[in-house]
């Protein structure tokens, strides 16, 4: 009799732990992240905007020069991009990013987004792009709504400068937000200042940063974006 009931209740347990854990289930939490700049940085995992993209909580890692790498990899057909958002929140500050890789020889599919971001109606972007696009504009700034005219501008950027080791700054004041892009000399790429108080976003907004797609790859390979640095001042 007792080995009757030890039998059933590993049973009951085995059937517990099918319920739990069911065969094929990725149990890593979609807010898995990685520790970069005194902060955490939570990926995104499953199908959502932007861009209605699979996303791969998986897709972010740091190399041993301390610098962050986005990829979008195809998964069994199936395409992921990467999406990083800080621990911390933010109301105003100087936001600076280092690409090291050449971002405006990206696939023409790919976006590459450095934002700070609440909702979809109060969000800076910074966004590298052709949208599909084999020529045209790279480098778009926008104050959401984007809509509301002076909240965006675009830029061409010519085709001499591939994006290697550019810095990318939002400066989110009380009075103004202004984007500046510039190489690695200190030339400067694009420069846009916004004092249109209305536009301001006036609550504290967290950062993000992404690698997405708008279409598959046109040349079917994976993509990969390496930020070597960022920081944040509040001067």
């Amino acid at each position: 009799m007792k080995t009757i009931k030890y039998l059933m209740c590993l049973f009951v347990l085995l059937i517990v732990l099918i319920l739990v854990f069911p065969a094929g289930l990725n149990t890593q939490s979609s807010q898995a992240g990685v520790n970069w700049k005194g902060q955490n940085w939570y990926l995104t995992g499953g199908k959502a905007n932007p861009g209605n993209n699979y996303w791969n909580n998986t897709g972010a890692w740091i190399d041993d020069q301390n610098r962050m790498h986005l990829t979008i990899v195809n998964d069994n057909g199936k395409w992921k991009c990467t999406m990083l958002n800080s621990q911390n929140s933010y109301l105003y500050g100087t936001f600076t990013w280092t690409v090291a890789s050449p971002v405006y020889t990206f696939d023409k599919n790919s976006v590459v987004g450095l934002c700070t971001y609440l909702d979809d109606y109060h969000e800076l972007n910074i966004i590298t792009s052709r949208w599909g696009e084999p020529d045209g504009n790279q480098l778009w700034y926008s104050i959401e709504p984007s809509k509301i005219e002076g909240n965006s501008k675009d830029y061409l950027v010519p085709s001499s400068i591939e994006g290697i080791n550019t810095t990318y700054r939002i400066e989110w004041k009380p009075n103004y937000i202004r984007f500046t892009s510039t190489q690695a000399d200190g030339t400067v790429i694009a420069d846009y200042n916004n004092t249109n108080i209305s536009s301001i976003p006036k609550e504290p907004e967290s950062i993000i940063m992404n690698l997405l797609l708008v279409a598959p790859p046109s040349d079917g390979k994976n993509i990969e974006l390496i930020i070597s640095d960022f920081t944040v001042t509040n001067d």
